[in-house]
């Protein structure tokens, strides 16, 4: 293992002349300061810009960087490395990045410990971009942008191999079929309507009762070819700038359809009347993108994919609720998502998916 920094305060500037020499990007040049304030709202991890003083000019090493570590709380950091999300980051970047045109964050380091509880990504620093917020919903512009990311990643890695055969990657379908997942919704679904069920519609809750038993169908009933997908392609992860939009928090990546992120972010991260109104042009926008890069399925299969993966968010709400800390901005964020994949699941009739 790489020795590297396990929280700001600890990356020294020498640890960093060091690395930026390393890569070229510095000659004689040293880092003399770092300094580091504290951005976004991250509950797995830590995020900071790191402002850097060099000892003389140059032009090629960054003047700014922003750095991810592992959470402060050691509870949250132990059941995040546990899970293996340190570790998949680092490894989607380390192994997947180059091979997809998506746009990504430049990484200049990245590093996990072998525990898999400690971890380090320096990548360029993007924090005059802004943030999506999954209270508000995001604007068609930036549904637009967000697809085409989408539609990329999907094209990249379709029926590939090299998704199945690594230890970072989830496969639900080829691991259990889905069968730990659904007992865990069976156990925590009427947890989580204790907390949120007031605010969600009768016909909401119908469909959650009648989903969660049936959880493993939705999983197990995914056809090939796969794809790989972030899994929790939503706005807050995110970062728009005025003409592109940045692909971020890769700590869930999953073999899935083609149409997994695209549905997801639809769902969870557009407003729902907004969504009725622009999804069939939006999903008629994405099916071009497909196409665009490769990936060449019909029209008509786009529209049945996108119908089936609006559940794929149930179970990423459902259970992330219930294992996060309760705080009150993540709850209403919960409550506002889970409206609104449910109500995307009954307005696409997703149930003609599952069977008694």
């Amino acid at each position: 293992m790489i020795h590297f920094p396990t929280q700001a305060e600890d990356l020294s500037p020498e640890w960093l002349t060091e690395l930026l020499q390393a890569q070229g990007l510095l000659n004689s040049e040293t880092v003399i300061s770092v300094t580091h304030r504290t951005i976004g709202t991250g509950k797995l991890g830590s995020n900071v810009v790191l402002d850097i003083t060099y000892s003389g000019n140059t032009n090629s090493a960054p003047k700014s960087l922003v750095g991810k570590f592992s959470a402060r709380d050691e509870q949250t950091r132990a059941m995040a490395g546990l899970q293996g999300a340190y570790y998949a980051e680092v490894s989607f970047y380390e192994r997947f990045a180059q091979h997809t045109p998506m746009r990504l964050p430049k990484i200049y380091f990245s590093g996990v410990s072998d525990d898999k509880l400690q971890f380090l990504l320096l990548m360029e620093d993007l924090s005059s971009y802004r943030a999506g917020s999954n209270l508000v919903g995001e604007s068609r512009p930036h549904a637009e942008m967000a697809l085409d990311q989408a539609a990329k990643l999907a094209a990249s890695f379709y029926g590939s191999d090299s998704i199945l055969n690594t230890d970072f990657v989830v496969h639900a379908a080829r691991d259990d079929g889905g069968a730990f997942g659904q007992a865990l919704l069976i156990e925590y679904w009427p947890k989580f309507l204790e907390r949120f069920g007031s605010g969600l519609s009768a016909e909401a809750i119908a469909f959650g009762d009648y989903y969660v038993p049936r959880h493993a169908q939705f999983v197990s009933g995914r056809e090939a070819p796969y794809t790989l997908a972030h899994c929790d392609f939503r706005c807050e992860n995110m970062l728009f700038g005025e003409t592109e939009m940045v692909t971020v928090d890769w700590q869930t990546p999953s073999v899935a359809g083609p149409l997994t992120d695209c549905a997801y972010f639809l769902g969870g991260s557009v407003d729902t009347e907004d969504r009725r109104r622009w999804e069939r042009d939006l999903i008629a926008h994405y099916h071009q993108q497909l196409r665009h890069n490769g990936l060449d399925i019909s029209a008509a299969d786009c529209w049945e994919q996108y119908r089936r993966e609006s559940m794929h968010g149930l179970m990423i709400m459902i259970l992330g609720a219930c294992f996060s800390q309760p705080d009150e901005r993540g709850d209403k964020m919960f409550s506002t998502m889970i409206k609104r994949h449910l109500q995307q699941c009954l307005d696409l009739n997703a149930t003609e998916f599952l069977h008694d």
